[in-house]
């Protein structure tokens, strides 16, 4: 089970609150430099055997490492301070160990998303098949944010409901945290994260009642230098006060990847989305009268849709999926969207409004969900999942702040919080409780992010069909794990099984596909025919 929440509170100069956080947080830094030191390399090529394995890991190791440095090296002055203060605080706790170059962590997604694109460019870059082939496929990201306002709310404040969907289950989601940075110079911020990460680009909320979140986009025109994405939140949530100052602000310096930035903004009762590709950034704003906007992987502005790609055109149908059945939920609503009602909408299970509840496919709640909130930023009130991923479900925590107070950190259930300007309490089955099969998928998950360990991935899935063996998503998960385990006519069961109870022509065409695959796989060629 996760640890309680971490909320903290860091003051004074950047580099003074990194030297505070890491200081705080020492062990669990350690632990995500190691996890993170690695990222790129495990999430693209480290399901791949033999000789080709080798030599994917060591291409994605250099080109990963070389973008990283090269990102680092031209950060803001006050933020790489607040990095190296953070990294020699936790250094001197003598936690570790520490892999080398720990403060290229802050560029991991930013490397992870351009080796991809780089990928995706034919003929540019150092990747050749079948390494090429396993980077697009592991564009897989599944974020979704929820945005209302004005008369979509109770009392017409803002409240913004975010899915941070990541490939660090039983990492990310071991020990959430709450984190309230109070500068000497600009407005005063909060972020939630993991603890441990000096991260505030994941989901932010400031002192101007501006809440934003990044989403992974795919897209060819990435370059090898240029912001992060964590600067250039960390920077829009110190010094924003408006959508024009995010935009601008934005504008200032071309970022490196490609993202899709949705933003909330209570003082203006509205919000938009900032759509990134490199040295481009497009406004994507809500439709005439509407008082919601849902953002989640996919471009929307037609000029950047041009040079948009994905791992796989079930991806691309997985986020799709996601931002119709939002949609369809949002407008079929008769009463205005509460807090839980949000975070209902990010725990919903379901595909396209009919047929069976799902762990796997596009739906909004990912088994990948390590960090789920939702924040009503004029009310200082934010309300977080806290259990194991998928975290939109089980346990929550509903939490209030000061932006100013003492520094230090605390557990929830420590006497001095609320002397510290923190409130919290647990808020268990906030949207739903997890169920049996879906902790034994999050098992899977964990198993094949972590080592790639396709036995237990395939034993823990095993477990979640005979928990529910009416979700046919299921089905699909378990051939892909038998193939990989050399395992066709195991696959054939799965995928057999899978078609008897799936009703979705795209998960039904999956299905057949591997099937056929499986069949192939057995020497069965009368059977892949049929």
């Amino acid at each position: 089970m996760p640890l309680p929440p971490f909320f903290a509170r860091l003051t004074g100069t950047q580099e003074a609150m990194g030297t505070q956080h890491g200081t705080l947080a020492a062990g669990d830094a350690a632990r995500l430099f190691a996890f993170y030191s690695t990222m790129p390399e495990r999430s693209l090529v480290g399901d791949l055997r033999g000789p080709a394995g080798v030599a994917g890991r060591w291409i994605v190791r250099k080109l990963a490492s070389a973008m990283q440095g090269r990102l680092a090296a031209t950060r803001p002055p006050e933020l790489q301070a607040r990095t190296r203060a953070y990294v020699e605080a936790v250094r001197a706790q003598g936690v570790g160990p520490i892999p080398p170059h720990p403060e290229r962590a802050m560029a991991a997604m930013d490397s992870l998303q351009n080796c991809i694109a780089f990928a995706a460019r034919r003929g540019l870059g150092p990747f050749v098949r079948p390494v090429a082939a396993r980077v697009q496929r592991a564009a897989v990201p599944a974020c979704s944010t929820v945005i209302a306002w004005d008369s979509a709310t109770p009392d017409g404040e803002l409240l913004f409901g975010r899915n941070f969907d990541f490939p660090g289950v039983g990492v990310w989601d071991a020990a959430p945290s709450f984190v309230v940075c109070a500068p000497d110079r600009g407005q005063a911020y909060a972020f939630f994260s993991t603890r441990g990460a000096d991260a505030p680009g994941i989901t932010v909320v400031n002192e101007a009642g501006l809440v934003m979140a990044p989403h992974t986009r795919w897209h060819r025109d990435v370059a090898w230098s240029g912001a992060m994405i964590i600067d250039l939140v960390h920077s829009i949530a110190r010094r924003a006060e408006t959508l024009a100052d995010a935009i601008a602000i934005a504008r200032e310096r071309p970022v490196s990847s490609s993202w899709g930035l949705a933003i909330g903004s209570a003082r203006e009762r509205s919000a938009l989305v900032l759509e990134i590709a490199g040295p481009t950034v497009e406004v994507v704003r809500p439709t005439a009268g509407d008082r919601t906007l849902v953002c989640t992987n996919r471009y929307r502005t037609p000029s950047l849709q041009v040079n948009e790609f994905a791992g796989s055109i079930a991806w691309a149908e997985n986020s799709e999926r996601r931002e119709r059945r939002l949609r369809a939920l949002i407008d079929a609503r008769s009463a205005p969207l509460t807090a839980r009602d949000i975070a209902g909408l990010l725990g919903d299970r379901l595909e396209s409004g009919r047929g069976p509840r799902r762990r796997l496919g596009g739906m909004v709640a990912n088994p990948a969900n390590v960090h789920c909130a939702v924040v009503a930023p004029a009310h200082r009130r934010a309300w977080m999942g806290i259990d194991q991923a998928p975290c939109c479900e089980g346990t929550w925590s509903e939490v209030a702040w000061t932006w100013q107070g003492p520094a230090g950190g605390w557990e929830l259930d420590a006497p001095a919080l609320a002397a510290a300007g923190f409130t919290a309490r647990r808020v268990h089955d906030f949207v739903a409780p997890q169920d049996v099969a879906t902790r034994h998928v999050a098992d899977a998950v964990r198993a094949y992010e972590s080592t790639h360990d396709a036995r237990a991935a395939s034993s823990a899935l095993e477990l979640a069909i005979a928990a529910d063996a009416a979700d046919p998503s299921l089905r699909l998960g378990a051939a892909w794990l038998a193939l990989e385990l050399d395992e066709p006519a195991r696959a054939v069961a799965h995928v057999e099984a899978g078609l008897a109870i799936e009703r979705d022509d795209l998960r039904r065409g999956q299905l057949l596909l591997w099937g056929a695959r499986a069949a192939t796989r057995a020497r069965s060629p009368a059977l892949a025919t049929r």
